[in-house]
C-alpha cells in the first residue's frame, strides 16, 4: 500500500475534498468524508489538518456534515484514519455528485496483507487545487469489504470568489450574453428564445452553485433548462418589441 494511497483515503475519512483530489487515503478507512453513515460496523474514522496560507488551522473530522476547505495551504496536510475491524481485499470510491450524475474522482482496491487498522501522517496540499472553482460541492463515496463497509457523504465549500477562476468568469459571462440573446426574442425570434434560455439555464445553474447559492440538486439540473426553453419561446411567440399594430 503506497503512501500516495494511504493519505488519499484518511483526508477523505476525514472531510477534505479538495486534499482528496490529489492526495490519498487509507485503504481500510472510510473515504466517504463527513457524515459516515450508519450502521459504521467496521468502525471508520479519521482526521485531517490543514494550515491555510494566513496561519489559520482547518481540521477536519469524519463527523462533520460541511466544512470549508482553501484552495492553498501553508503546511502539509496531517492525516490520521482508523477502522475498528481490519478489512482485506477491499474496494473504494469518492464521488462528486451533480444532479442524478456522480463523478468518480478516486477508485482504490488493496488486500491489506500487513493487516492495518489505523495509519497517519502528512502530505504536500496539491498546488493543482488553485485551478478548482470556489463553490460548493457534494461529495459522496464508500469503502467495501467481506468483513463489513462504511459509506458517507459531505458538503465541501472550497474557500474564494468565484470570479477568481476561470470557471466563475466564464460563467458570469455566459450568464450575462445569453441572457441578452434570450431577451432578443421578444423581438419575435421563438428559435433564438430557446436556444438562448436552454444555455442560459446551464449557466445560472453554474453561478447558483459557484456562488454557494445553490447546489444543482437534479430537480434544478432539469427545471432551469426547461424553464429556460419555454420562457423563451413563449417571449419569441408573443414577441411585442417592433411588432405593428394591425
Amino acid at each position: 500500500m503506497t503512501r500516495r494511497r494511504v493519505l488519499i483515503r484518511a483526508v477523505v475519512a476525514g472531510g477534505a475534498f479538495t486534499a482528496a483530489v490529489a492526495t490519498s487515503a487509507v485503504s481500510w478507512t472510510s473515504p466517504a468524508g463527513a457524515t459516515i453513515n450508519p450502521p459504521n460496523k467496521i468502525g471508520c474514522a479519521g482526521q485531517a489538518v490543514i494550515t491555510k496560507t494566513n496561519g489559520t488551522v482547518v481540521t477536519i473530522n469524519a463527523t462533520q456534515k460541511t466544512v470549508h476547505v482553501p484552495r492553498t495551504a501553508s503546511k502539509p496536510v496531517t492525516y490520521s484514519g482508523s477502522v475498528t475491524t481490519i478489512t482485506h481485499n477491499h474496494h473504494g470510491f469518492v464521488a462528486v455528485v451533480l444532479g442524478p450524475f456522480k463523478i468518480h474522482f478516486y477508485n482504490w482496491a488493496g488486500k491489506n496483507a500487513s493487516n492495518k487498522s489505523s495509519d497517519s501522517g502528512t502530505r504536500k496540499y496539491p498546488t493543482a487545487l488553485k485551478d478548482v472553482p470556489p463553490g460548493e460541492y457534494h461529495v459522496v463515496g464508500g469503502h467495501f469489504a467481506p468483513e463489513g463497509s462504511c459509506t458517507g457523504s459531505m458538503t465541501i465549500i472550497v474557500d474564494g470568489s468565484p470570479l477568481s477562476n476561470i470557471a466563475g468568469i466564464v460563467a458570469l459571462v455566459g450568464t450575462i450574453l445569453f441572457g441578452l440573446l434570450f431577451l432578443f426574442a421578444l423581438f419575435g425570434h421563438p428559435a433564438v428564445g430557446v436556444i438562448a434560455g436552454l444555455v442560459l439555464g446551464v449557466f445560472a445553474l453554474a453561478d447558483l452553485m459557484l456562488w454557494k447559492v445553490a447546489y444543482p440538486t437534479t430537480l434544478l439540473l432539469i427545471a432551469l433548462p426547461v424553464a429556460g426553453i419555454v420562457v423563451g419561446l413563449l417571449l419569441g411567440l408573443w414577441g411585442p418589441v417592433g411588432s405593428s399594430s394591425p
